[in-house]
Parts: structure tokens; sequence; C-alpha cells
């Protein structure tokens, strides 16, 4: 099981980096960022619509789908908005502005208001009884799409979020300490784990297993960070900094999975589904990484240099 984790790891990793270099050819469009992207969130949002099925919020499993997918080109309007603008000027400089991070969450935020009013004009086509569940069904849509789609939208703004690297410093820092505190814990857990965590929403993580969890998700952080620092000569965070953000994202990232694992045993399921040797389903891979996104984008805003 480890090993197979491991491996898959080894494997989206090298993925990962490889669309991070290959797209810096094609900044700001990033097609490859969009690509990957859209498979896995598309893939999470399937996985979410078959989990939510097993409850009473049985979700419009077309409305997820496509409110995920338009959410996540929601994501790249404003860069390719700048970037035809950009053109038309004939390449000259457009004025940035300095809360363009935040603001660019407009255009997101805009879509899933649509998605939310288009989850109760479709369920009102579809409405046939009073008592037939068209509440949760309306609840549970909006809930999936959100988990899925507006948590990920951080992740994904992270690619605009820095330079001279083109947000590959965020993203890194990010990946490395979500899964080096979820493999930490998982590691630890299964060798030294005795004492309960949260055995009603999980019964196999442990104390000791957070515990190394965030130790592991510390140093991948400090790694990423010293690398871009010292290597690639890119102004991060100093040392005090660097420890604050593993400890602040590595325990987000483990109360991610933990959110998962809440919903998995809400619905009697042990993964989301089979299709990633040692993980289980895409979503499986990516719980921590949702909840951990949002927060780290908020302290690179908050402290980054």
């Amino acid at each position: 099981m480890l090993a197979a984790r491991v491996a898959t790891g080894a494997v989206f990793a090298g993925i990962f980096v490889a669309v991070l270099w290959l797209d810096e050819r094609l900044a700001p469009w990033y097609p490859l960022w969009l690509i990957l992207s859209l498979v896995l969130l598309g893939a999470s949002a399937v996985e979410v619509v078959n989990l939510f099925a097993a409850t009473s919020a049985k979700p419009s499993g077309n409305t997820v789908f496509g409110g995920v997918i338009a959410l996540v080109v929601a994501n790249w309007a404003p860069h390719v908005a700048i970037g035809l603008a950009s053109r038309e000027l004939d390449g000259a400089p457009i004025d940035v502005d300095p809360m363009f991070a935040i603001h660019v969450f407009a255009w997101p935020m805009w879509m899933f208001v649509v998605i939310v009013m288009l989850s109760f004009i479709v369920q009102s086509v579809q409405f046939s009884r009073p008592g037939g569940g068209t509440m949760a069904t309306i609840a549970g849509t909006v809930l999936a799409a959100a988990y899925v789609g507006l948590l990920g939208s951080f992740t994904i703004q992270m690619r605009w979020l820095y330079q001279p690297y083109h947000g590959m410093i965020p993203l890194a820092a990010l990946i490395a300490t979500s899964k080096g505190a979820d493999t930490g814990a998982y590691t630890i857990g299964r060798i030294l784990g005795k004492t309960k965590l949260w055995p009603r929403l999980s019964p196999n993580k442990t104390v000791e297993g957070a515990i190394g969890g965030m130790i592991a998700g510390v140093l991948a952080s400090s790694i990423v960070f010293a690398v871009a620092r010292f290597i690639l000569g890119a102004k991060v965070f100093h040392w005090d900094f660097a420890i604050g953000y593993g400890i602040v994202v590595g325990a987000t990232a483990q109360l991610g999975d933990l959110m998962e694992s809440m919903i998995k045993r809400d619905c009697a399921r042990k993964d989301a589904s089979d299709a990633l040797p040692g993980f289980g389903g895409v979503l499986d891979l990516l719980d921590s990484i949702l909840f951990a996104g949002p927060v780290a984008y908020g302290f690179w805003l908050a402290f980054g240099p």
C-alpha cells in the first residue's frame, strides 16, 4: 500500500513539474495547467457526485460536473482578458492592480453564483411532488460544486501569484507541504500510531501520525524554500515564516484529509474510487490540497515577499 502510494505520488509529481516547466513557454495562458486542472477537478466532481448519491443529498451530476468545469475556465478569464488587452495595445504595459490577486476571484465567484441559480432552475424543471427531496438535491449540488470548484480555484490561481517564476514556488510549496504532511501522517501513523485522533471520522488516523505529518510538512516546505532561496536566488519567506507556513498549511492539509474521511464515512465508502493505486480516487489525492490551497494563498498574500 505504501509502495503503491509513493509510486503514484512520484508519477503525479513528475507530471506536475513537467506541466509547470513546459507551460513557461506559453505564459500567461498556461494551457497545460488548464488541461491538468480540468482533468483532476472534473474527475473529482464525478467522484463527489457518486459519494453524495449514497446520502439524502443526491446532487445533479450534470450540474456539478458542468459547474466545476465552468469554474475552472472562469479562473482563466481575467488572465486571458489582460493578455488580449495587451495585444490590442501592441504590447504596451497595462497598469497593474495591486489587489489583482484578490480581485481575480470575482470571475469564479460570479460563475459560482450562476451555478447556484442554475441548480434551482434545473430542479424546478424536474420538480414532481412535495417532499421529493428537491431541496436536498439543490443543497448537495451547491456543496459539491463549492467543495471541488471553489476551493480548487485558489490552487489554480497560484499559477499567476508570484514572480519571477510565475507561481511555481507557491505551487511547489503547497503541493510539497500538503502531500508531505499527508504521507508523513500515513507513514508515522502506521509505524508508531497508537492514540486515535478522531475515530468517529477516521478510525485509522492517530495523534502520533498527525504529529509526524506536521513535522514532514515543515521539512517539505523548508526544502522547497531552501531550494528557491539558495539555488534559484528567489525571494521567499525567511526561516521563521517558512516554518510557520509548514505548520499552518500542513495542519490544514491534514484537516482536509479528515473532512474527506467524514464524507466517505457518511457515505459508507473507504475510497472515493479505485482510479489511483495507493490513494483510491482522484479526490483522495486532492483532498488535502483543496483545503490547504485557500490557506496557502492567503499566507502568500499576507506575508509573501
